[in-house]
């Protein structure tokens, strides 16, 4: 049993944001902590798995990423444009024509995200990749990423199933003092992906158990695209459940580049 300061003392890193990737998200309260279980939902093809990618690169910190949902192609054509800011084609021809020297050597800057490719791993291969890391590296990864939670496999079927993932994330985030972050898809109403997406459209209503919840749709400009993020839940700030407290981020996904406190010199320093 502990007094809250001793308790506080002893585990000190848990409820600090980690690097600060949106500005405009931490400004408006909305930051990813360690020690805490978060989710991110959205439609297919609006960039949820491009922001958590762009969050484990650019945060700097030793992360595990679950790619269920992505293939290694997939991934490191992602994180080489995130890099270098060339086009996600351009990457793709260079690993068709095996050219990938330049890409290779711009893919250093992510060694600190360690990749997982299972495409449909169980609680027990997730807790066994993790200690693995651990076992590695003599630590646990400061950033979790799953990217679907709906991919991962467990035996007890439907929304029991979803609820049962999310309550380990929960607890591997308290037991590790990892930043854990659940990626989620939502409710056909919202499939369309340009619509604000509520708290209510999560599929399967897992939102218990994560400290926030961000939701994302898609809004075109006349001179770019916009990432709308929903904070819909927030237990360390504001929040709106029906989607209304909004904050929009520039993007580009033909380069996978979002608008982040990273300079954007440095996009192209590769």
């Amino acid at each position: 049993m502990w007094v809250l300061q001793r308790a506080r003392e002893y585990d000190s890193d848990s409820g600090t944001p980690i690097p600060t990737v949106f500005d405009r998200l931490a400004v408006a309260g909305a930051e990813f902590r360690f020690g805490q279980l978060h989710l991110i939902a959205s439609a297919p093809g609006v960039g949820k798995s491009v922001l958590a990618l762009t969050l484990a690169v650019w945060a700097g910190v030793p992360a595990l990423y679950f790619s269920a949902d992505s293939d290694a192609a997939t991934q490191y054509a992602r994180a080489a444009s995130i890099v270098t800011g060339d086009p996600v084609v351009m990457v793709m021809d260079a690993l068709k024509r095996k050219e990938t020297s330049k890409y290779d050597a711009a893919l250093n800057r992510t060694r600190h995200v360690r990749f997982v490719f299972d495409s449909s791993p169980s609680l027990n291969d997730l807790n066994d990749h993790v200690m693995a890391y651990a076992w590695a590296f003599g630590r646990f990864p400061r950033l979790v990423v799953v990217d679907n939670v709906s991919n991962v496999f467990n035996e007890l079927e439907g929304f029991a199933g979803l609820e049962d993932t999310m309550d380990w994330l929960h607890q591997l985030a308290r037991k590790t003092s990892a930043c854990v972050v659940g990626l989620h898809h939502v409710t056909g109403d919202y499939e369309s992906g340009d619509t604000v997406v509520p708290l209510s459209g999560l599929r399967g209503k897992i939102s218990k158990l994560p400290v926030l919840i961000l939701t994302l749709n898609r809004a075109f400009g006349a001179v770019q695209d916009v990432l709308n993020i929903a904070v819909v839940k927030n237990r360390a700030g504001q929040a709106a459940a029906n989607g209304t407290l909004s904050i929009p981020i520039a993007m580009n996904l033909a380069r996978m580049w979002m608008e982040t406190k990273v300079a954007p010199h440095l996009l192209k320093a590769a």
